[in-house]
């Protein structure tokens, strides 16, 4: 099974998380008025989703196309790390720190603060 975490503000269309592949498990409100930058808000809302493991390439393809710019999600299986950004997905073992690096400098490089790249 597959896991991960997608903040609403996050997305340019919610409707995907009512595709039959994600089961939202867990939903709160983040108080963020000290992390947040100028262009985002002040409250998040944490989407916490699951599925089966067979979807997960697919569904992060659906995240990375609904993603607004400097945002990204996080998905996860037993063995693979997904960090998806608009139209850029990184996918890499756990525990690789090289490829998470990798995706860090690509998250800095098209403006998400590096402060929220701490995954």
């Amino acid at each position: 099974m597959y896991t991960g975490l997608i903040l609403k503000e996050s997305l340019k269309n919610t409707g995907i998380l009512t595709d039959g592949r994600i089961t939202i498990t867990k939903e709160e409100k983040w108080n963020v008025e000290r992390t947040a930058v100028d262009w985002q808000p002040e409250e998040w809302t944490a989407i916490y989703v699951e599925g089966a493991d067979k979807d997960i390439g697919d569904i992060a393809v659906i995240v990375s196309n609904s993603i607004l710019d400097k945002w990204y999600a996080n998905l996860s299986d037993s063995t693979t790390d997904y960090v998806i950004f608009q139209r850029k997905i990184f996918s890499y073992a756990k525990g690789d720190a090289d490829k998470k690096q990798e995706a860090r400098r690509y998250g800095k490089s098209i403006g998400v603060p590096e402060h929220q790249l701490d995954w």
